[in-house]
Formats: structure tokens, sequence, C-alpha cells
């Protein structure tokens, strides 16, 4: 029989146990450390020390205690693919699940549109075993989160207001700690948390770590390089006392140290390492470093991308507007008016040659067949003939520059901005300066010049879709053929220059004519005026407008102006946070429109001068 005290003892003990771990090695080919065995309990204000070279396999463990691998999930991929098999994951089960286990980065996890103060509330209230919202008064939720901010080591009034950017790498790890405290966290999983910090500043955040362990009973699993700044969180660093003797740091606490331990990973020799002792590796891929390799990765991307997006719009434009065009041109009739305007006005004529005061009826039927004859002649191909350019017009000159552009204002320009915007916030720019490279070079040249390429394409591609999807639509309504319909869009769309050269070489059909020299002739040829007027200002308008032409420089300048605004949106705040990036993105794509659409106004009054 077990006494009763020894029976308070053990369940004392199983009380005091937040999880039990092991992880067995299962495939020695893929698994990242060689132990056969990795084991370890969390006690409440403990603290495992996780240590081993980097590749060993720390963090994906502690990903998985930590939650971020699906528990079920995670272990099925930890077995098939890194011959790791999870035997024991114990968890205390007086623990509510959503207060088990919280984690500690080394970036700054805050919210960022959030305040210091901000996230530490919205942690309070979905914290699962308390709530803010109920009886609790706004000094209550305020007074919570002072303490909390205080325990950490920050200042509620002049730390509780700032934004994360605005946060040193020491106090942002602390702010994420109250965190985790916030939702009492009794496992908090730190990953290098003293990575990129100085000694003074990683000490003490360490010592808050390890009065945090001691008075609130918080278990550790830590995962650090730094033996020296483990040893202050797990209580066991000595300091120099004023006599000159050392004392261990393991004072009065709520929670005896009982539990803390390191275990230690040892890594497998990977074939990679093997590859590196027999010098047969491969050299690093350094794609990306020219100019041109991103200019080619812009051009595939700007292009293959917006294509389904470019074709399914147009498909939707032309088939709305060749089906409406073709609807109204079938319901047009204008035979009764003009016979009633031919009665009208042949009567008096009749009744003039004849000398009679009526028109014999006979007269007036034959004068009615002979006209509804000629409009049936003439008016379905006149209708044929103004649908197929009404389409060309449209989707050549006007609607088709302008939809592709509306389009890759938030494809291509909003995807510009948001790279430029991340590097911007990221010092990622600040970077490229410090290395002799213009930023402006580095990014906005070769997405430049990709635009120029992927815009007139797209458009083009669009633009013939629709046309082509009216050659089907029209002849459904009864307005003309798919023959006649090609004809009167390739006429309409490729009309020949009136450039006094242009019209020379057409009528000779060679260099030499009239008995001129050749030398004559290529001067006749070289003449870039118009037929109808002697400024090159409207030579110019004529070249211009010729609806290919026209169709190309609006693309590429439309493209101009997006390209032009996203570089300028991204770059126009130095400081620049992760939380101004979609702000950025939004001006960039909202601004760009706009200027297109003014642009396109003056491209039309470009079009009314054209004679």
């Amino acid at each position: 029989m077990k006494s009763a005290s020894t029976a308070i003892e053990e369940i004392n003990d199983e009380h005091n146990i937040i999880l039990e771990f092991k992880a067995n090695k299962i495939d020695p080919d893929r698994c990242p450390f060689i132990n056969d065995t990795v084991s370890f309990t969390l006690n409440r204000g403990s603290c495992v020390h996780l240590a081993g070279p980097s590749g060993a396999g720390k963090t994906t463990l502690s990903n998985y205690i930590a939650g971020i691998l699906h528990p079920e999930k995670g272990k099925n991929m930890l077995r098939n693919t890194l011959g790791i098999a999870i035997d024991t994951c114990k968890w205390n089960s007086s623990i509510p699940q959503g207060e088990r286990v919280g984690m500690l980065f080394q970036q700054t996890t805050l919210l960022d549109s959030l305040t210091v103060a901000g996230n530490v509330c919205v942690a309070l209230e979905h914290c699962p075993s308390t709530s803010i919202k109920s009886d609790d008064t706004i000094i209550s939720t305020q007074q919570k989160i002072k303490a909390l901010l205080e325990t950490v080591g920050l200042d509620y009034l002049r730390d509780g207001p700032k934004r994360p950017s605005e946060l040193s790498g020491g106090m942002a790890r602390r702010a994420s700690l109250a965190l985790q405290l916030a939702q009492h966290k009794h496992v908090i999983v730190l990953d290098e948390p003293f990575a990129g910090l100085d000694y003074i500043t990683a000490v003490g955040i360490a010592k808050e770590l390890e009065r945090i362990r001691r008075d609130k009973g918080t278990a550790l699993l830590l995962i650090s390089h730094e033996p020296e700044i483990v040893d202050i969180v797990m209580g066991n660093a000595k300091e120099v006392m004023s006599n000159g003797g050392t004392s261990s740091k393991n004072g009065s606490s709520n929670y005896a140290s009982t539990g803390s331990s390191t275990v230690t990973l040892q890594r497998r020799e990977s074939e990679l390492d093997k590859q590196a002792v027999s010098s047969t590796l491969k050299h690093p891929s350094t794609f990306g470093k020219d100019a041109h390799q991103r200019f080619m990765v812009k051009v595939l991307d700007y292009f293959l991308y917006s294509l389904p997006l470019i074709l399914l719009t147009f498909m939707a434009a032309g088939l709305a507007i060749s089906m409406l065009s073709s609807d109204i041109l079938r319901r047009v009739d204008v035979t009764d008016t003009v016979l009633s305007i031919v009665q009208k006005e042949i009567k008096p004529l009749i009744q003039m040659f004849t000398g009679e005061d009526d028109v014999s009826p006979m007269y007036t039927m034959m004068i009615n067949m002979k006209v509804k004859g000629m409009l049936n002649t003439t008016i379905p191909p006149a209708k044929a003939t103004l649908y197929a350019m009404g389409m060309a017009k449209l989707f050549v000159l006007e609607i088709g520059p302008l939809i592709t552009a509306l389009l890759l204002s938030g494809r291509i320009g909003g995807s510009y901005s948001g790279e430029v915007a991340t590097m911007q916030a990221t010092a990622q720019n600040k970077l490229l300066q410090t290395l002799g490279i213009s930023p402006i070079v580095w990014t906005f040249g070769p997405s430049l010049l990709a635009s120029w390429i992927a815009s007139p394409l797209l458009t083009m591609s669009g633009t013939m879709l629709a046309l082509a999807i009216g050659a089907y639509v029209g002849p459904q309504y009864g307005i003309g053929d798919m023959e006649s319909y090609r004809n009167e869009v390739w006429n309409a769309v490729f009309v020949p220059l009136r450039l006094r050269g242009v019209v020379t070489w057409t009528e000779n059909e060679g260099w030499e004519h009239g008995g001129a020299t050749l030398m004559e002739s290529v001067y006749s040829y070289l003449d870039l005026r118009c037929t109808y007027s002697d400024s090159y200002t409207d030579a110019l308008i004529e070249i211009s407008t010729h609806p290919v032409i026209f169709h190309l420089i609006k693309s590429v300048v439309f493209m101009t102006i997006i390209m032009g605004v996203a570089e300028m949106a991204s770059r126009r705040k130095a400081d620049l946070t992760p939380r101004g990036v979609p702000k950025v993105i939004t001006t960039s794509v909202v601004m760009g429109s706009l200027f297109v659409i003014f642009a396109d106004w003056g491209f039309s009054q470009l079009l009314l001068k054209r004679h």
C-alpha cells in the first residue's frame, strides 16, 4: 500500500506535468537527426532547451508541438517525408486546448495595423478561458493590458501607443511575449528568440523569460545556439556578488526549476554533405542578377498570367456589343420612310409630265416595287458594311486598348507596385543602394520594357478575339456573311496612308516612273506630307491615327502611365511599413485607371483632328 504522502506527491507530479513528448527515428536515410529517440517532459515552470546544429530537426519538432503542423496531417507528413514518428505528444487534460501552447518567433509577430496595446487587447479578447467583453469595464481592460506590458518589461503609457514598426527588436519580442501571456499559454515555444539582438538586449529578454517561468509557472521550449543566454533562462547563470563570491540565481520563486533540461539533437549527414566533401556539388543558380533575365521573367509573367483575363473579358465584350449592334441593325427598317418620301417627291413630277391631276395607281405600284427592289438590294449590304466597320473601329480605335489598360492597371500595375512597396518596406531598396545599384534601374527598367511588349500583344489578342466573335454573331441576326465581314473589317483596319510618298509608290508600283531617274523616284517616295496638306503636323496625325498604329500607340502610352503611377506610388514613402503596402497597391490601381481614362479622352480628341 502506498502511503498518503506518496500518493499526494504522485498527484502533484501529475498535476505539475504539462506535456510529455517523444519522437522516434524510423527512417535513417530521411530523418534529420541521428538520435534514436527524442523525448522530454515539460513541467510547470520548467525549461527544455532543444540544442543541436542547424538542420537537425529542432524547428520541425517545435512546429508540431506548437500546432503549426496539423496534429494528424502533420504526423503523417513527418512520417512519410522525414521519417519521424511522433510516438507521444500528451498534454495535461486539465489545460484547455486553446491555452496549451504559444510560439515566439525570431521575427516581429505582431499585427502591424494595431498598436502594441491593441495587439494585447486582441489577444485578451480571444483568450478561450477569459473574456473582457462581458462585465469588465474599459478601465479594467486597460489595467489588464498595463499589467501584461509591465510583466514583460514594457511601459504602458510610453510603449503601448506605439506601432510594431516603431519598436526595436527587443521591444517587439517583449510585446510578442505579452500576447502569449495574455492568452494564459502554459507552454511557450521560443525559436531563436535572441537572434539578431545585441548581448545586453538578449540578456534582458532572457531575464524576463526566467522571471515569467518562475513567477507564472509558464513552461518554455527553447531553441537557441547561445548557451550563455540559455543558462539565464534556465536559472543556471551565476552573478558576481559584492563580496567577490558567486551566487546561482535560484532564489525564492513560486515554481522550482525541476524538469529543466537540455535535449541535444545530432544532425544526420545528408547526401548534400557527402557531395560537399567530395566537391561534386553543382554551382548554385544566380538567375535574376542580370536585367535581361528579370525582363524575360516579367514578360512571361505579364503576358501569360494576364492572357486568360484579357481573352475572357474581350469574349464577353465582343458577344455583348456584336449581339446588340446586330439586333439594332436588324430592327432598323427604312422602307416605309423611303416610300413615303418617294411618293411625296415623285407624284408632282408625274403630274407635271402627264398633265393629269391624279396619278394612276399603276404608276404608284410600279414605283413602289422598283424602290423596294432597290432598297432590298442596297440596304442589307449597307447594314453589313456598317456592322463590320463599327466593330472594327470600336475595338481597334476605342475600347480595345482602354479595356486592356483598365484590366492591366490592376493586374500589372498592382502587381508591380506591390512588389516595389514590399521591397521598400523590407529595406531591399536600401540594400540595393548600399550595393551601388539604382533600385529604379533594378525593377522599373525591366518591368517597363516587359509591359511595353505584353500590353500590345494582349490588346491585339483580345481585339482579334472580339472581332472574330463578331463574324459569327452578325450572320445569326441576318447581317451579312462571314466572308464579307472579314473583308470589310480588313479594309477598315488596314486603310491606306494618305501620304504623297505612299500614293506615288502605289500608283507606279516600282522605283522608276515617267522617265524619272532612280534618285528622283527615291525623293518622291520619301515625301511624307499628306496629299491634302503641306503641313508635317497633319502628316504626323495621319500616321499616328492610322488604326493599326493608333492601336499600338494607345496600348504603349496607357501602359507607360500605369507603370509610371505604380512606380511613383510605391516609392513615395521612404519609411514604408508592411501595413502601408495594401494602400500603395490601391492608390496605384485607382490613380492609374483614372489617368488612363483621361488619356483616352485625349486620344479621342486627336482622332477628331484627322481629316
